[in-house]
């Protein structure tokens, strides 16, 4: 049986990715960063030489993207940096395949159509600037490697969105989201479905991107989640949110590479309602 490991391991995508291993039967390994620091090399070595995984999930990061900007400068680049790499050069002495999540805001929004997979990067935050480092961490020391881009995650477990408007829905009889930036939804049911996909049919290695079907405003994302609710939703302009760390306009990647592999991608509004019928 393939040795398994996974990083991030009570994360939003980490957990998504246990439970549906553990639903499929499969033995793995996982850590979380109290068991191991991800940012402490001589740790990740450690534990990687001991265990030698075949394939390393690694679903580590650090995601609070405004604090990234200042309070935590640091600790985004020591994680999504340092942290990867440590993950990477463990992987190659063991020689396991590694798979490494990055994100949409390696992408700088101006572009009005789908950002191709080798769409020229251009990070304008710090969280963009770090995981792309991870990534081109990942490419210079592995040759059997998967990175996956992601954006707009929601899932059963940890903060997100969806969670966050159903919370304030509670609360408030009208909401004002943003309808000037635009993107793809990603439910972690899929992205751990695709990375597992990715790996158990040996496809060929490189850089994937991978959201639900479809784009939307976060307005029309809104809108969607509380359909059902008793609640008004209204369109603002960003501006009526200022926040610390750029945001992308329209971050809408492509999903061809994704979709040529074989794997069946869900539309986001799919996602969404079987999601919530598990809320």
């Amino acid at each position: 049986m393939t040795k398994i490991l996974i990083t991030g391991a009570n994360g939003q995508l980490g957990s998504e990715l246990r439970n549906l291993l553990d639903e499929r039967g499969i033995e793995y390994d996982a850590f979380d960063s109290k068991q191991m620091d991800i940012t402490n090399k001589e740790i990740v070595d450690k534990k990687i030489n001991a265990l030698k995984p075949a394939v390393i999930y690694h679903c580590a990061a650090y995601t609070a993207v405004d604090n990234a900007e200042d309070v935590a400068k640091e600790l985004n680049w020591q994680v999504n940096e340092v942290g990867t790499r440590n993950v990477a050069e463990a992987a190659k002495k063991v020689g396991a395949k590694m798979v490494y999540i990055s994100t949409d805001y390696v992408f700088d929004g101006t572009n009005e159509g789908e950002y191709e997979v080798n769409a020229p990067v251009n990070p304008k935050n710090e969280y963009g600037k770090a995981k792309l480092a991870g990534e081109e961490a990942v490419k210079a020391i592995l040759d059997d490697y998967y990175i996956i881009r992601t954006s707009w995650v929601f899932g059963k477990y940890g903060k997100n969105f969806v969670y966050t408007m159903l919370r304030l829905a509670k609360d408030h009889d009208k909401l004002t989201v943003v309808n000037d930036q635009f993107g793809r939804p990603t439910w972690t049911r899929t992205l751990a479905e695709f990375m597992t996909y990715l790996v158990d049919n040996n496809q060929p290695f490189g850089t994937y991107q991978l959201s639900n079907e479809g784009s939307c405003s976060w307005y029309e994302f809104a809108s969607e989640i509380l359909k059902d609710q008793d609640v008004e939703v209204a369109p603002v302009d960003s501006s009526a949110y200022p926040a610390k760390a750029y945001r992308p306009r329209h971050s809408v990647m492509s999903l061809k590479k994704a979709e040529s592999t074989g794997f069946e991608i869900m539309d986001w509004q799919s996602a969404l309602q079987q999601f919530l019928k598990l809320v």
